[in-house]
Order: structure tokens, then C-alpha cells, then sequence
């Protein structure tokens, strides 16, 4: 399973992003999985518990960007901290 932050990129300059998009996809197609549902003239998105819908024709570009797994990264910042704290109480502190 691979994780992607999508940003649907509007013609008005306008953004939504939509992150941590798990997806078995290709990142080529895993915007799909980003959108609540699709339709042939528009998308609807689950943004913050706010729905989102852009019309296709509006949308000028869809960039997928692979992030990294969320419960890997917290676990690598809970590791980070256990490892400052060993470190400042060998020191004393």
C-alpha cells in the first residue's frame, strides 16, 4: 500500500489537496482513489469533512505526490524522542 498527497490544481490558480491517500495504485491513476465519487463532468472530494466538488472541465492539472506511510512516521518520531532522552539522561540531564 502506498500513500500519496494529490493536489487538484484548478484553472482559477485555486488548489485542493487532498493528503495521505492510501492507494494500491499506479500514481498515475491513484487520484481516482483520492475522490468520493466521479462522475463524466465533475469529482466530488472528502476534504476535512467538507465535500468538494470541481468540475472536470475546471481542473488543470492533478499532481500525485508518494509520501511516506503515516503510522511509520509517527513510530520514526516516537523513536527520535526515545532516543533524545536516552541520550540527555546518559548525560545527566
Amino acid at each position: 500500500m502506498n500513500y500519496y498527497d494529490i493536489t487538484f490544481h484548478g484553472i482559477s490558480g485555486r488548489s485542493v489537496i487532498k493528503r495521505t491517500v492510501p492507494s494500491e495504485k499506479d500514481p498515475y491513476e491513484a487520484w481516482q482513489d483520492a475522490c468520493a465519487q466521479i462522475t463524466d463532468e465533475e469529482i466530488r472530494l472528502l476534504v476535512n469533512d467538507t465535500y468538494v466538488t470541481m468540475r472536470r472541465s475546471l481542473i488543470a492539472r492533478i499532481d500525485v505526490e508518494r509520501v511516506t506511510d503515516p503510522l511509520e512516521e509517527a513510530q520514526n518520531r516516537k523513536d527520535e524522542l526515545r532516543n533524545v532522552i536516552n541520550t540527555l539522561s546518559n548525560m545527566g540531564f
